[in-house]
């Protein structure tokens, strides 16, 4: 096969031979530039040259019938194709490098403040010899490693995201085609596909490479993504005045048809046009949402952030007693680092960072369970489904049809009778329409025998009626009847039915199978069982319909094949007779009705159940019969006995006044098209519910883009349908809908778990951070430990939260729906009541420890200077300080030693009768006078006073920072516990459950507990603490372990308080309140339920324009007028009850 030529000669070319041209690549007689060229410029000239198309199938060494050789030994297998022709993949744009990203991260406003001020404080430090000598410049470089670390830790997680984004992004392009390979249909994924190819196309394929067609059966592409021109194009041979070139990136929107590949990857149109154009991800509603709230807690930590830098400024002016800049590194720069610092704490980056983590990990797990996520907001999104219109076929049944019984030639049997039970004639023609009027194959695995489905599965089911009931070889049938096919006109959703034009016998045969009731509906004979054609009756046909409502009834699809013939030539027909085949469906001879069985998957049943106990309302909407509809959704738990079915011709002609009051109870809509899904989901839409719908069909696509939620299937869908969606349901499994409704709800209830957590941080660090510097000019926690909490915060937590699993008590809660806060009443009781108990802690530390206990008593100036033996620093100079009260026999100053060995005139530090001192640094003039001995002395005073001077500082220092020791490591531990606490959002009583099902949790909370062991002890010098005792750890540890029982007591008295009633309205579904406004005349009300998301979208995606038809036209209104109706909808009298 390596060498196949059709009998044609390979033809020599002339301009070939150049030297300007590069030469082909054996055994291939065209070269990669030269087809290239032809393809791009879609030069017809040059491919006669080639030798049309045979010639050019003969240079590329392929077969027009039988396609490539996938075996060939001379080098034009798929491989050997690939070396020389190229590869069908793109170029893809690397992902940022994580220095790209760590410089994105170093660029963000408050670290560039910091930065600045690290900067500024180093150079001082190391500038200025005081500040040198005091290893000021320490502070500084802290600060620059602080910040290194927040933006690596930053820059490694938006790294880690990337990567796993665009390895689930991959998964997007990645498409099954059907091509024909040694003489057998096969399906390749579309990077395997070769130059050579004979690629299959059919309504709803997305092209995946450039072609010239083979041939064609009213084959129509929608070619807007190239060329921006709406109209579709219709295909042909150039002969007829069509267009022969199809590209790679259009859509088949109509007809069938065979091409052969000639340009792949990035010599293609798509590949040279599009493939670089790359789009930035959308944020999410919810990443949209916690953006508004991250911008409003910054404003408040900016005013936080302002206040704390003007109190603390002008208390040091007064104490300095003006602006002296030689302290201006331990003054206002210390102040505009911890004012900087306050605004990098509250600015809470943590919560895009948190929905992006969940949403990562999310679409990972997801896929794991057969949901493939194509856009980033239907995982949110799909959490607060309230309803779910749901395919049949496929999705709640298992998609394996098999024919089980029928009517045949006059005759039911309850088994699919023998073909030689047959009528001869009859019988071959049955065979050779379910073999020729059918695009699908099946695929026979040579190890277990098992046999796969491609394409319909109704048609499947025929082909394996014929294959495994009677022995008939479909694909020779076809082979033999192929150049005797004329036209083939696929299924369609309004026409329920398909045929082939097939020469045979010196006329025209149109074959035509589709549902039962509608083919019957255009039958005027069928074949008896002694082979004869008979006239049908309508005594006859209501017969046979209720032979039909009988077998649906069952759970069984009906299928009914006829024929109907004309005349090969008929000069009256005008040319276009044949392009379409509404009007040839017509005078059908019957010749059998089949049952087909399709049984509902086991687990759908619970997982409908599961959905109902979530409050999402399932609806099936399904193509097939009343009968069958009811049927299965019964036996799916989807039907209840106060439920109704409907059809969907009733539906839509069903003015809304009549529909509302019944939306509530629709639980079928059966024999509906794609305009009615539509409308049901706009409807819906309208009400207020949030609707994902199911769809596996090209013109399901309105609708899936018109839900919230879009759900194709990811086996029967088209790649129209996938396109349109937000989430490939692998499997084409509902139980996977379910799964997907579950982790939605987990991404929710995740980013809430983050948000109170990182509330209550960012409201206790404000309040504490304010009330210090207001009432005594302190800051409890410094720059490095506020940066240290600022990354708990941010990256840590928003890694442990994020990422826990979903449990199932997730589907026992009603869904969130559109209007849900972010932060319910339970969270912010848990907000409050936890920030309160914490600000308790904290304060009593800073403000009660220095009052009542001496370790952690702050030494005055006055304290530290009058009574110098409480301290071990200097054994202060006796009357270097002197009590003024004449009675005192310490220190007086009648009588000091000091200035009698000093010649001083008097005691420069002195008590006041109200036991405040006075000590100004000392002055040569005022202490000595004239007295020339004391001004030799007063060097030795002056040194006196700077040791003692600093020896407080050192004192005082060294206290504060005992303290601040003991606030940092109880502020961490109570972070610690309140994360655990953050782990239940509602009033659960249990947090610890679960705990340790969740890996990162207890990973990333061990990890800060041992980073802050490693702070207190070892990094004491950076993070300026000081070790604490056992018993102080202890005492840190405890508080933080009292965050447990003080929130299940808050629980407690939460459920023992009365419960605000629930409105009434509150506890219905947005279709239930509707119906019941339009029940009640409540006008205004109803108003609000119609029109209070009408426009809203969740999705990036555009609205997709109706038909031209026009969605809502379809729709009666109460005026005549076909506009929507949105007031005063009552239910009319007289109205019939529909399918219940």
């Amino acid at each position: 096969m390596g060498n196949i030529t059709d009998d044609v000669e390979r033809p020599a070319l002339a301009h070939a031979a150049s030297s300007e041209r590069e030469p082909p690549v054996q055994p291939f007689g065209v070269s990669l530039g030269q087809l290239s060229s032809i393809s791009e410029h879609k030069d017809n000239a040059a491919w006669q040259e080639l030798g049309g198309l045979q010639g050019a199938a003969s240079a590329l060494c392929t077969s027009l019938h039988d396609g490539i050789s996938p075996a060939a030994a001379d080098g034009s297998d798929p491989e050997g194709r690939r070396a020389a022709f190229g590869a069908n993949k793109f170029k893809q744009i690397p992902p940022k490098s994580f220095f790209k990203l760590w410089f994105g991260n170093l660029r963000d406003p408050t670290l560039i403040m910091l930065m600045a001020a690290a900067m500024i404080s180093t150079i001082l430090g190391v500038a200025v010899p005081a500040e040198r000598e005091d290893s000021a410049w320490s502070e500084g470089v802290a600060i620059w490693v602080a910040v290194l670390v927040v933006s690596l830790v930053g820059a490694f997680n938006d790294w880690n995201k990337d990567r796993q984004f665009q390895k689930l992004n991959a998964q997007k392009d990645i498409i099954e085609v059907k091509v024909i390979r040694g003489g057998q249909q096969q399906t390749v994924p579309n990077y395997e596909v070769v130059v050579g190819d004979l690629m299959l196309l059919d309504t709803g394929d997305k092209i995946i490479a450039d072609g010239y067609v083979v041939e064609t059966h009213g084959l129509v592409v929608d070619e807007a993504s190239l060329t921006g021109e709406s109209d579709p194009v219709k295909k042909g041979p150039v002969e007829s005045g069509m267009e022969p070139w199809v590209r790679s990136g259009t859509q088949v929107t109509e007809g069938s048809g065979r091409m052969l590949v000639v340009a792949v990857g990035e010599h293609s149109e798509w590949g040279r046009t599009m493939a670089l154009v790359v789009g930035e991800v959308g944020e999410t509603p919810l990443q949209e949402k916690l953006g508004w709230l991250a911008t409003a807690i910054g404003k408040l930590g900016f005013i936080a952030a302002v206040i704390s830098f003007f109190v603390l400024l002008i208390r040091w002016i007064i104490v300095e007693g003006g602006f002296p800049m030689s302290k201006f590194a331990e003054g206002p720069l210390e102040f505009f680092i911890f004012a900087v610092t306050i605004l990098v704490v509250a600015v809470p980056e943590g919560l895009p960072l948190a929905v992006t983590i969940s949403l990562a990990y999310s679409m990972k797990k997801m896929m794991k369970d057969n949901n493939f996520v194509r856009v980033l907001a239907a995982c949110e999104t799909m959490g607060g489904a309230t309803a779910i219109c749901s395919d049949k076929t496929g999705t709640l049944t298992e998609n394996r049809m098999t024919v089980v019984k029928g009517y045949f030639c006059g005759q039911m049997y309850s088994e699919v009778p023998a073909l030689l039970q047959l009528p001869a004639a009859a019988a071959e023609e049955v065979v050779l329409n379910a073999a020729l009027n059918s695009k699908a194959f099946l695929i026979t695995d040579e190890k277990t025998g098992k046999i796969d489905f491609v394409g319909n599965r109704t048609e499947c089911a025929l082909l394996l009626m014929l294959q495994k009931n009677w022995g008939q070889d479909y694909k020779a049938l076809r082979d033999m009847h192929h150049a005797a096919t004329v036209e083939v006109y696929g299924f369609s959703s309004e026409r329920k039915m398909a045929s082939v034009l097939v020469r045979r016998n010196g006329a025209l045969r149109l074959y035509n199978k589709g549902a039962a009731e509608m083919v019957l509906t255009r039958c005027t004979a069928m074949i008896n069982a002694a082979g004869e054609t008979v006239p049908m009756t309508e005594a006859m046909r209501e017969e046979l319909l209720g032979t039909v409502t009988a077998m649906a009834s069952s759970g069984l699809r009906t299928l009914c094949l006829a024929y109907t013939d004309f005349p090969e030539n008929d000069s009256s027909r005008p040319a276009d007779y044949f392009d379409k085949p509404h009007h040839l469906e017509e005078n059908l001879t019957m010749t059998c009705i089949v049952g087909i069985k399709d049984p509902v998957r086991k687990e759908v049943p619970d997982a409908v159940a599961t959905c109902q106990r979530a409050g999402i309302t399932v609806r099936m909407v399904t193509g097939d019969n009343i009968h069958t509809a009811k049927h299965i959704a019964r036996e799916c738990g989807i039907l209840t006995d106060d439920g109704i079915a409907l059809e969907g011709p009733d539906f839509r002609k069903m003015p809304e006044e009549e529909l509302l009051p019944l939306l509530p109870r629709l639980q079928v809509l059966a024999r509906s098209s794609p305009r009615d899904k539509y409308i049901l989901v706009q409807t819906l839409k309208k009400l207020g519910e949030v609707v994902a719908v199911t769809g596996d069909g090209t013109n399901d696509a309105p609708a899936l883009k018109e839900s919230d939620v879009g759900l194709a299937m990811g086996i029967a869908g088209t790649e129209v349908a996938k396109e349109a969606a937000d989430i490939v349901i692998m499997d084409d499994n509902f139980s996977s809908i379910v799964k997907a409704v579950l982790w939605g709800r987990s991404v929710f209830t995740n980013i809430r778990k983050f948000l109170q957590f990182q509330l209550t941080i960012n409201l206790v660090a404000l309040i504490v951070a304010v009330v210090a510097a207001i009432s005594n000019g302190e800051t409890p926690l410094n720059v490095l430990q506020l940066l240290w909490v600022n990354l708990i915060m941010d990256s840590l937590a928003a890694l442990a939260l994020a990422t826990e699993a979903p449990t199932p008590d997730l589907l026992t809660k009603r869904p969130h729906g559109r209007d849900e806060p972010l932060i319910s009443r339970p969270m912010w009781k848990f907000i409050f009541s936890s920030a309160a108990y914490q600000c308790f802690w904290l304060f009593l530390i800073f403000y009660g420890m220095p009052a009542k206990l001496d370790r952690f008593k702050i030494p005055s100036q006055c304290s530290w200077f009058t009574n110098p033996t409480e301290y071990d620093f200097y054994n202060m100079p006796a009357g270097y300080c002197c009590n003024p009260d004449p009675a005192a026999t310490v220190n007086s100053c009648n009588s000091s030693a000091y200035l009698q060995s000093t010649g001083g005139l008097v005691s420069w530090c002195q008590v006041d009768a109200s036991g405040d001192c006075s000590f100004p640094e000392p002055n040569q003039e005022a202490f000595c006078g004239t007295n020339t001995t004391c001004i030799e002395g007063f060097g030795a005073v002056q040194q006196t006073w700077d040791n003692l001077y600093k020896d407080w500082q050192d004192d005082e220092e060294t206290a504060k920072k005992d303290i601040s020791s003991m606030v940092f490591n109880t502020f961490i531990f109570c972070q610690l516990f309140n994360m655990v606490n953050a782990r239940k959002v509602e009033n659960e009583l249990n947090v610890f459950s679960g705990l340790f099902s969740s890996h990162v949790f207890w990973v990333v909370w061990v990890i800060i507990v041992g980073f802050q062991v490693i702070i207190m002890f070892f990094l004491g010098g950076i993070f300026k603490v000081e070790h604490l005792s056992g018993l102080e750890w202890l005492i840190s540890i405890l508080i933080g372990i009292g965050a447990l029982p003080m929130c299940l007591l808050t629980k407690l008295l939460t459920r023992l308080l009365p419960e605000r009633p629930e409105k009434a309205h509150k506890k219905l579904s947005a279709t239930e309140r509707a119906a019941a406004a339009a029940a009640s005349g409540n006008s205004q009300e109803l108003s609000r339920s119609w029109c209070g998301c009408f426009g809203r979208k969740n999705k990036a995606a555009p609205e997709p324009a109706a038909p031209a038809s026009g969605l809502d036209s379809e729709r009666p209104s109460n005026d005549g007028s076909g506009a929507p109706l949105v007031v005063d909808l009552k239910l009319a009298n007289g109205t019939q009850e529909p399918h219940a």
